[in-house]
């Protein structure tokens, strides 16, 4: 019984704030692990890129990611610390610029070699950010409420199969495919034949979560050149079991609701944006009109962000 949120707002706004109150309104279904996923404006600069990173608080782990990026072609421009309030680990955001994208395909895999660090995401306009417990505790430690952007999507966690750690919560990204994330709340019953056949096209995983099937699932989707509407079609079709899930990239957000209506999920709109959650109560926090709208079972919907 996990909460999920989507937010896409028509202009840049203070998207963190938003995400924080919805998945406060939400803590009652979760209390493992909290996280966000928050896209800004794309970088101006070619080849740059925001890149999130767990990091173990252990002398030297810094100089050691620091070194794996650079190994890889990697020329890091800025960077930024948040320590978790838990201890034992912080997460950096750094913005790098690299030649290409097998460069930057490099500093990930670099990264995720060495033994103190993890990626949690990274593209030209995602920050994902993700921790043990509640999202009080995301705040103190990561400042959530601060964080401007155009759209997000938020995760309290309860968990019903897999462990509980910060590598199995949400949102889910991939190592793959830059600016993409999941949010899920469910099963997906028939997720080792999913994920069987996703490996064999050469995906790999990170976690024995049934959640990372969905952002491979869309992703081998978009590779196929479908758009993000009929990539969500193709998962009602093809994901058996309870679920609702929200999935974001640079310019829209995604939602479905599995074939027989298990799990709700709520829309919304007004002047500033659209909404998406798992129950009413997050969105009549946030939203000025009270007109909740109810996706239907097996329905998809797809809020695409609008230009400034």
């Amino acid at each position: 019984m996990c909460g999920i949120i989507g937010i896409m707002f028509k202009k840049e706004g203070n998207i963190g704030g938003y995400l924080l109150q919805t998945m406060k309104s939400l803590q009652h279904r979760g209390t493992d692990s909290a996280g966000v996923a928050v896209y800004a404006n794309n970088l101006g600069e070619e080849n740059a890129f925001v890149l999130v990173a767990e990091v173990a608080d252990t002398p030297g782990a810094i100089g050691k990611l620091g070194n794996a990026i650079g190994s890889a072609g990697g020329d890091i421009r800025n960077i930024s610390f948040r320590a978790s309030p838990h201890g034992e680990t912080g997460v950096n955001t750094y913005t790098i610029r690299v030649p290409n994208e097998e460069a930057l395909q490099s500093v990930v895999k670099n990264i995720n070699a060495t033994d103190v660090g993890k990626v949690y995401s990274y593209g030209k306009s995602v920050r994902v950010i993700k921790d043990l417990g509640k999202v009080e505790k995301l705040e103190v430690g990561y400042h959530i409420s601060e964080m401007n952007g155009t759209h997000g999507i938020g995760h309290v966690r309860f968990s019903t199969e897999s462990r509980v750690d910060r590598k199995h919560a949400h949102p889910f990204h991939t190592d793959t495919f830059p600016d993409i994330a999941v949010v899920h709340n469910g099963q997906i019953t028939n997720y080792h034949k999913i994920r069987g056949k996703l490996e064999r096209k050469g995906f790999s995983f990170a976690t024995e979560n049934d959640s990372e099937v969905i952002v491979y699932f869309i992703t081998d989707q978009l590779q196929q050149e479908k758009t993000l509407g009929e990539a969500l079609e193709e998962s009602v079709k093809r994901l058996d079991g309870p679920f609702s899930y929200i999935v974001s990239t640079p310019n829209a957000i995604g939602i479905a609701r599995d074939k027989l209506g298990l799990r709700p999920m709520t829309l919304a709109q007004d002047d500033k944006g659209y909404y998406a959650a798992s129950e009413e109560v997050a969105l009549l926090d946030i939203c000025d009109s009270s007109d909740l709208n109810y996706l239907k079972p097996g329905e998809v919907q797809v809020f695409e962000r609008e230009e400034n």
